[in-house]
C-alpha cells in the first residue's frame, strides 16, 4: 500500500503552516549543495572542499537538531495533529481540498472519522443522521453508508498512528543511512582537501 503522508499532514492547518518552509528550505540547501559539489570537483581548490565538507556537516546538525525536536514533542505534535484532524471533518463540506485530504486518508488506510466512524455523526456532513462520506466505505461500488458493515469501524487517528509504528523501524533506518552518508561524504571532503593542500605546498615548494 502506498502511504502520501504529506497528504495527511495537509490535514492539519498547524502544520500546513510550516511543511511548506521546510520543504522550500530543504531544496535550497540541496541546490546549494549541488552548485557547491561541483565547483569543488572542477576547481580542486582545498578551501573550496573544506567549506564543503563544514556545509554537510552544519546540514547534519540541524537535520539531527529537528529530528530530536520532533521526538522530544512528539506528544504536542500528536495533540496538534489530533485537533487538525477533527477540525478538517467539520470542514469537509466547507473547503474542497480538506475533503479531498480526508478522502484520501480514509480509502487508503482504511479508516472512518477521527476516534471513530461515529464522529461525523457530529459534524455538519450528516447534520446528525447516521450517514459517513463514501471513502469509509470497504467496498465504495456496492456500499449502504448507513450499514455499519459495510463501513470501516476504526478511527483514522488511531489508525494512522498504527501504521507510522509498524513503520518505525524503516524510518529509523532510513534516517541512519541518510546521516552516515553524509558524515562519511563530510569526512572524506575534509581529508580530499588536507590531501590537496598538501599536494599544492608540495608543488609551491
Amino acid at each position: 500500500m502506498l502511504v502520501e503522508l504529506h497528504k495527511y499532514l495537509d490535514i492539519s492547518s498547524d502544520f500546513t503552516e510550516t511543511i511548506p518552509y521546510v520543504f522550500i528550505g530543504s531544496g535550497i540547501a540541496i541546490a546549494l549543495v549541488g552548485l557547491l559539489s561541483c565547483c569543488c570537483a572542477f576547481s580542486g581548490n582545498a578551501i573550496l572542499l573544506y567549506l564543503y565538507g563544514s556545509f554537510i556537516m552544519v546540514l547534519l546538525v540541524i537535520q539531527l537538531s529537528a529530528g530530536i525536536s520532533g521526538y522530544v514533542h512528539r506528544n504536542s505534535l500528536k495533540e496538534d495533529y489530533y485537533k487538525g484532524l477533527n477540525r478538517s471533518l467539520y470542514e469537509y463540506t466547507q473547503d474542497a481540498e480538506t475533503a479531498a485530504a480526508v478522502n484520501v486518508l480514509q480509502s487508503t488506510v482504511h479508516c472512518c472519522g477521527g476516534d471513530s466512524y461515529a464522529d461525523w455523526y457530529k459534524t455538519p456532513f450528516s447534520y446528525h443522521q447516521t450517514i459517513v462520506p463514501k471513502s469509509c466505505c470497504v467496498n465504495p461500488e456496492s456500499c449502504d453508508v448507513l450499514n455499519m458493515n459495510h463501513i470501516f469501524q476504526q478511527g483514522c487517528y488511531g489508525a494512522l498512528m498504527a501504521l507510522l509504528a509498524s513503520k518505525s523501524g524503516w524510518i529509523v533506518g532510513a534516517i541512519f543511512l541518510s546521516v552516515s552518508f553524509q558524515l562519511i561524504g563530510a569526512i572524506l571532503m575534509c581529508c580530499l582537501g588536507k590531501n590537496t593542500h598538501r599536494a599544492n605546498y608540495s608543488q609551491l615548494r
